[in-house]
Order: C-alpha cells, then sequence, then structure tokens
C-alpha cells in the first residue's frame, strides 16, 4: 500500500499484508499503550515519592538507601526515555526524534540497565559484609557516593560503543527513516558486544547478588532472635533483585536469540509485537521498587505517608486509630460503657 503521494511504501501496511503482523492492529496498540501509560505513570509517581522521601527525612538516609536513591533515579530516566520512546517508534515503524535521539536513546536504555544490576549487586556485597564482618568499619554515606560514582562512569562506559554504530537510515522505498545498528556485513562485531554485555549486565551480576543472598539468608537462619529487622530488610532486597530479574529476563532472551539468528520461526513472524511485549515487561521493573518499599519498609511507608496532602493524611490517621481502638471498645461491657457513657477513645496515635 502507498501513502498519499504514491512515493514511498507505509511499513506498517506492508507488514500487515505479508505477515498479518500483529502490532499493526489499533487493538494491539490500544493494549500496549494503556501498560505503558500504566507503568510509566506508577513508575513517576512511585520513584519521585522514594526520592523526596529519603532526601527529605535524615534517618532515611543510610547507605542502603543511598543505593535505592540512586535506583530511583535511574528508573526516572528509564521511565522518560527508553519506556516512551521505544513503543512509539516501535508502532510507527520509524524514528521519528532525529539522529541525536538515535544515538543516545539505546545508550541510555543500556547504561540504565548496567546501573541498576551494579547497583544491586553493590547492595548485595554491602549487606554480605555487614552480616558476616560485623565488627568490620560499615560503610559510609561518603563511600557509597564514591561507589554509585563508579558503577556510574562504569555504565556509560561499557555502553558508550552503542553511540558510535547507531544510523539513521531510509530502506528502499518505505516511508520515513530507521534507527539502526551498523557492525559490518556478518554482523560478528554485534554479537561479541552483545554477548560481552550480557555477561557484565546480567550474568555476572546475578551470580554475585545469588551467592552474597544465599549466604546471608544461611547466617540470618541460624540467628532468628536477634536479627528480625535486618530479616525484614533483606527480603525486600530480594525481593527488588526478584522483581528486577523476572521483568528483564524475557527481554534479554529475545535480544540474544534475534542477535543468533536463533529465533523460532513462531517468533520470528511476530518480532516487533513480541519485541515491544517484552519490552513493556522489562520496564514493569521501575514500577516493583517502590511498591516494595512501601510494603517492607515501614520507615519509607511512613516518609511516604508524610508526602500526602494534610487532609488525606488526616483521613488516614482517623481510620487508622478507629481501627486500633476497636479491641478495646470490644474488650468488655464495663469499659465499653465507660468509653460511651464519656465519648472519649483513649488511642495514642503516635504508638502504632
Amino acid at each position: 500500500m502507498y501513502n498519499n503521494n504514491n512515493t514511498c511504501l507505509d511499513m506498517n501496511a506492508e507488514l500487515w499484508r505479508n505477515r498479518r503482523d500483529w502490532s499493526t492492529q489499533s487493538f494491539t496498540i490500544f493494549i500496549f499503550v494503556f501498560f505503558y501509560a500504566v507503568i510509566i505513570l506508577i513508575g513517576i509517581v512511585g520513584n519521585l515519592c522514594v526520592i523526596l522521601a529519603i532526601s527529605r527525612t535524615r534517618t532515611l538516609q543510610t547507605v542502603p538507601n543511598i543505593f535505592i536513591f540512586s535506583l530511583s533515579c535511574s528508573d526516572l530516566v528509564v521511565c522518560f526515555t527508553s519506556a516512551t520512546i521505544t513503543p512509539i517508534a516501535a508502532f510507527k515503524k520509524e524514528w521519528i526524534f532525529g539522529p541525536v535521539l538515535c544515538s543516545i536513546a539505546p545508550f541510555i536504555a543500556g547504561a540504565s540497565l548496567c546501573f541498576s544490576t551494579f547497583t544491586l549487586s553493590a547492595i548485595s556485597v554491602d549487606r554480605f559484609l555487614l552480616i558476616y564482618f560485623p565488627t568490620r568499619k560499615a560503610l559510609s554515606r561518603l563511600q557509597a557516593l564514591t561507589v554509585i560514582m563508579v558503577i556510574c562512569m562504569l555504565s556509560t562506559s561499557l555502553s558508550a560503543p552503542v553511540i558510535f554504530k547507531q544510523r539513521l537510515k531510509r530502506f528502499g522505498n518505505y516511508c520515513g527513516h530507521f534507527c539502526t545498528e551498523e557492525w559490518g556485513i556478518d554482523q560478528s562485531g554485534r554479537r561479541v558486544y552483545g554477548s560481552i554485555m550480557l555477561s557484565v549486565q546480567f550474568i555476572v551480576p546475578l551470580v554475585i547478588i545469588t551467592f552474597c543472598y544465599t549466604a546471608i539468608s544461611f547466617k540470618l537462619g541460624k540467628q532468628r532472635a536477634a536479627i528480625k529487622r535486618r530479616q525484614r530488610t533483606n527480603r525486600m532486597l530480594i525481593g527488588m533483585v526478584v522483581a528486577f530479574s523476572a521483568s528483564w529476563f524475557f527481554s534479554v532472551l529475545f535480544n540474544v536469540l534475534r542477535d543468533y539468528d536463533c529465533l523460532p520461526k513462531w517468533c520470528q513472524n511476530q518480532e516487533y509485537f513480541f519485541g515491544i511485549a517484552t519490552h513493556c515487561i522489562a520496564m514493569s521493573s521501575t514500577v516493583w521498587n517502590p511498591l516494595l518499599y512501601a510494603a517492607l519498609n515501614l520507615q519509607l511507608r511512613a516518609a511516604f505517608l508524610r508526602l500526602l496532602p494534610e487532609c488525606v493524611r488526616q483521613r488516614k490517621v482517623q481510620k487508622s486509630a478507629t481501627y486500633n481502638c476497636k479491641p478495646l471498645l470490644q474488650s468488655g461491657s464495663a469499659l465499653r460503657n465507660d468509653f460511651t457513657k464519656n465519648k472519649i477513645l483513649n488511642c495514642d496515635y503516635r504508638k502504632r
């Protein structure tokens, strides 16, 4: 199918005509737009809450939370770049963002993934040292910031080659420009670089993280009486790793199989659809961390509540107070009558 001036072919129309590509259909686009919108909205709001809560609450500015703060900053960057640019390009089947973003957007995506996995590794190593060597001097906040800076430089350095391999090109009679990687005729350079990045971004960090948290769980299992709070913290951190790994697994697997031309036939015929589906799942990693913080970290949850408007906060406090007083009202007729007569609910909000 040609466009109005009969000079070029529309990629979406051609893909539907030749492959019945699902990603060209309005219903598919609507479903993915909905999921991406939810992910971006929750990701931005949730990670902003984490950043504000930690930056405004001095008691929360611990070493693990400094790492968590940096992860939220990275997730915000992902929400504003990869989570918005990639689906638009995938559904339009052309690049509309110009040559600069063609080079920078894939670089930001790769650097963010490196930063997240390296930071999660640093958290696990810090926890491992804290549990196994309690007499050792703990990592200071300044040292934690130094580690984050080193991780940032390492992530950008490893992802930098992509900048020089991205090209904005036209293909045949198809409408628009396309942002592609150029690694030479045989694509061997792309495969080598992809394999290195897979190992550095994903495999090595997960090996480190798995070892550290397995050792920590084994150690804490022998000291249950003393370390309930540490166990809760470790559950939260392990949950972060599991959520991150599960979110990115399918996207990483899809890209590796595509680099080596090993995608199954049924997947090759719907490459755009499965590419955007695995990317959407990967972007959900920006949502899970704030939800886990709120669910498993009591201090962060309290800090989140302090960010709410005063009227909403008062309503939540009143509701919690009423709930906490119910056992008193039901504890005995004399006590209940006394409360009823005097209309006094002697509940201390601060002790909840």
